[in-house]
């Protein structure tokens, strides 16, 4: 197998607004630590694979499949070759509209896109032969926030190695389902949070300095143990996340399964459209349910404005009862990934091994952002990822069924690349 990699610095200059919370002063004040692109190139016989891995909240798809296109004419790849992901850190710009959560600098969207070209080219023009190592282990430091009946957390973490003919490593892959969030709404410093963190340390404690990536898995209901103010819930979870990594690479085996391969398809997942009376009715359960969770203005505000963009599009007549998301699937030797452009409730994991078999990961957050991606139980239940969160996102809810829509499709698309 061949490699190449790189990583180019995507920090955004001090004053951008900052993105993931709606109840945050704006605009950043600072930098703690530097956002970067990572892009790892692989090449095995005929097949490619250029992955690309940025310390953001989230990327709009049209951008995704903007900035695909500019690929395939230029590097000579095909669109299922090309996967754009994101740590979902909620310390970086805007990029993804979330009403309320910052607004969107067009300029440094542009700056973003030739940051991501850049480490493309990098990553393919110079490759070296590699060999691949992998292990699985578990993790706990994630918890379920919901905290229903249906709570739930995904342990496992993959690791596959990319190993030199010196012994040193040039590339880590490393997926965990935790939302990227130990830093709370009162930070106003850009930072990769605890992704980072992880990233960084595994980086300085393996031979080589490899570029790592740290990915979310299937993390929409999944929070660390704690938020802080400052830096110290990063740094402890961050590490520790780091130094589990670090402890696999050392126990993983050289795999004799080398394959590469992946496939891509567009899944046009329904919504649940609204009427105009529905709206108001939704409007105000929602301004009185969520009083108390979201003080202030915040609440009030980004409310009203949802009511009323949605009623415009009502009454402009038909609305699009369906969202486009591009549905990815991997193999890079015996581990197997499924790319999903939302925020997947834990599940999905654990759903997708059982009907595939181990050795299968979920990489949220990847190719665009629809939002949270429930299953079918937790809408009885309720709650900000059901009720509340694609008012941020969107206009309307992804319908009873989308979760087990994509579940299905994934399950189709692994199942050709076994």
């Amino acid at each position: 197998m061949k490699l190449g990699c790189s990583k180019v610095c995507i920090t955004p200059p001090v004053g951008i607004d900052l993105s993931g919370y709606g109840l945050r002063e704006q605009p950043s004040l600072g930098i703690h630590d530097d956002l970067f692109v990572r892009a790892l190139f692989l090449e095995q016989g005929k097949e490619q694979l250029l992955w690309l891995h940025c310390d953001l909240i989230g990327v709009e798809q049209n951008r995704v499949r903007t900035l695909r296109k500019r690929m395939l004419k230029e590097l000579n790849l095909t669109e299922h070759q090309i996967l754009i992901s994101t740590t979902h850190t909620h310390a970086g710009p805007a990029t993804r509209r979330v009403r309320g959560c910052g607004d969107i600098d067009p300029a440094y969207l542009d700056l973003l896109d030739q940051y991501l070209l850049d480490a493309a080219r990098h990553a393919v023009m110079k490759t070296d032969e590699v060999t691949l190592w992998f292990a699985e282990g578990q993790c706990y430091l994630g918890i379920d926030r919901r905290t229903t009946s249906t709570a739930h957390m995904d342990p496992v973490l993959p690791v596959i190695a990319f190993r030199k003919k010196d012994g040193t490593f040039s590339a880590v892959l490393a997926d965990y389902a935790m939302h990227n969030v130990a830093l709370s709404s009162n930070n106003r410093l850009v930072s990769a949070d605890m992704a980072g963190v992880a990233a960084s340390y595994a980086c300085a404690q393996l031979r080589g300095k490899p570029l790592t990536f740290v990915t979310n898995g299937a993390c929409g209901n999944i929070n660390p143990p704690k938020q802080s103010d400052d830096f110290t819930a990063a740094e402890q979870f961050g590490k520790e996340l780091g130094s589990n990594i670090v402890e696999l690479v050392h126990r993983a085996e050289r795999s004799r399964d080398t394959e590469l391969a992946s496939i891509m398809e567009t899944v046009n997942v329904p919504l649940a459209v609204l009427s105009a009376d529905e709206v108001e009715r939704e409007y105000r359960y929602i301004l009185d349910a969520y009083s108390s969770v979201f003080p202030g203005d915040f609440h009030d505000v980004q409310m009203k404005a949802w009511r009323e963009e949605t009623l415009a599009l009502i009454e402009k007549g038909h609305p699009r009862d369906y969202v486009e998301t591009d549905l990815q699937a991997l193999r890079i030797g015996p581990a197997r990934f499924a790319a999903i452009g939302a925020e997947v409730f834990s599940r999905m994991a654990d759903e997708l091994r059982a009907a595939v078999g181990k050795h299968t990961y979920v990489i949220g957050y990847s190719n665009g952002l629809v939002g949270y991606l429930p299953f079918e139980e937790a809408y009885a239940e309720g709650g900000y990822e059901v009720e509340y969160a694609h008012k941020l996102y969107m206009n309307f809810n992804l319908r009873i069924g989308g979760y087990e829509l994509l579940r299905d499709r994934a399950v189709q698309l692994l199942k050709r690349i076994l």
